[in-house]
């Protein structure tokens, strides 16, 4: 018989950090206009050519047409671009399959290669290039892979002194930097999708564009990591649970329209976005479900690893109890019990005490859970002791121990 440590049930969340607004000069949600939401009527977009909005990561996103279709903006953002800290964060989807586009640029319409800023993407190798020049003998220059299996790319460049830093989907890619501050400071205007003096094999961006955010400051990795919402994810974690358990799937926000599930034998409805999994056998399966924009061609891809125990394998003599639990309200660990219900053969009682002998929590089934109250109020942080009364093999047990509440 094996004695394992499980958790019996999901937790399904992905951590939501809180969009930083410090420092925050310019954003634009572009979800139907151009103008910056922080309330500044003179940073404003004027747009070129054939635009119009589409699904977005968060409501509508700018939609351009890869030809000559951009937006020009004016208004002190301009003023960002010189030789202080600066962040730019921003989501795209492309639905061009050659070329190189141009996402975002400042340079002068001299076309003089001297206090460039750019950010070019080649759909055929998904890679994105990020360049920031003062003149020849002084720049730096990022070349890095977007992520594969993603439809909506979240870019974030950070200029921190005399360091520049790249993100890609929230998490840090790639560091470089000079000897001293680079100076951007052009006559040009921050244009969206689009450059002045574009190469042969160069042209705008054709596809979807969205949450173009623009601060006075060097965000950390933390502060990267909020502006990043994780679209077209599953939502649960990779996790432990018994046979016979299903697992209700939860998706982040996504544009796709047709969604595909396998392995398909244990989802109730391989086609929907959201299904139930009820694994049929014990050990690990990996259910991977691809999602299809028809809207851009592109199809993002997830999955989750489900590990699988019989209880008939468990020993019923045993129950496991965390050490510790948050109830901190972030759906993570922010209940208490027993870990291994489908081990009782027969269950009694369970209870949980304060540190003077109080109460503060009783139930007979298994399954319930402390959310750590009492009366209707929360418990302050500290040791807590329980008792387990159950039966095994004709035999009643008791169980005690102690864990730690930690908000």
């Amino acid at each position: 018989m094996r004695n394992l440590l499980l958790i019996a049930f999901l937790g399904i969340s992905l951590p939501l950090f809180a969009q930083t607004t410090v420092g925050l000069v310019a954003y634009y949600p572009l979800d139907s206009m151009l103008t910056d939401n922080r309330g500044n009527t003179a940073n404003v977009g004027t747009p070129f050519g054939n635009i119009g909005y589409g699904c977005g990561v968060d409501d509508l996103s700018l939609r351009l047409d890869g030809f000559n279709s951009e937006v020009i903006f004016l208004g002190p953002v301009n003023q960002e671009f010189d030789t202080e800290d600066i962040s730019i964060s921003f989501y795209f989807k492309t639905t061009a399959t050659a070329g190189t586009q141009y996402l975002l640029s400042k340079r002068d319409s001299s076309c003089i290669n001297e206090n460039v800023f750019t950010i070019r993407y080649v759909p055929t190798s998904r890679t994105i290039n990020c360049t920031f020049t003062e003149n020849a003998n002084k720049g730096v220059s990022f070349t890095e892979q977007m992520s594969p299996d993603a439809c909506w790319q979240h870019l974030a460049i950070v200029r921190d002194d005399t360091k520049f830093r790249l993100y890609i989907n929230g998490r840090f890619r790639r560091e470089g930097g000079t000897l001293s501050r680079l100076d951007l400071e052009n006559n040009g205007l921050l244009t969206l999708g689009n450059a002045l003096c574009k190469g042969v094999s160069e042209s705008s961006f054709e596809g979807l564009i969205d949450e173009l955010r623009i601060y006075n400051r060097a965000l950390d990795d933390d502060e990267v990591a909020g502006l990043f919402f994780a679209p077209d994810q599953i939502i649960n974690r990779d996790t432990n649970i018994f046979l016979g358990s299903s697992v209700p799937i939860s998706l982040t926000t996504t544009c796709a329209q047709e969604f595909t599930w396998s392995p398909s034998n244990d989802v109730d409805s391989p086609i929907e976005p959201e299904p139930v999994i009820t694994p049929s056998k014990d050990g690990p399966t990996v259910y991977t479900v691809l999602m299809t924009d028809f809207a851009s061609g592109c199809t993002a891809k997830d999955s989750i690893r489900l590990n699988v125990v019989d209880p008939d394998d468990l020993d019923c003599a045993v129950v496991y109890l965390p050490r510790a639990f948050t109830p901190n309200g972030d759906n993570l660990n922010d209940t208490y019990g027993v870990s291994n219900p489908f081990a009782v053969q027969e269950f009694i009682s369970f209870e949980i005490f304060d540190r003077w002998g109080n109460r503060v929590f009783q139930t007979a089934s298994p399954f319930d859970k402390w959310d750590g109250s009492f009366q209707g109020q929360e418990v302050n942080s500290g040791v807590m002791l329980y008792k387990v009364r159950h039966i095994c093999r004709g035999e009643e047990l008791l169980t005690t121990g102690s864990f730690t509440v930690l908000r």
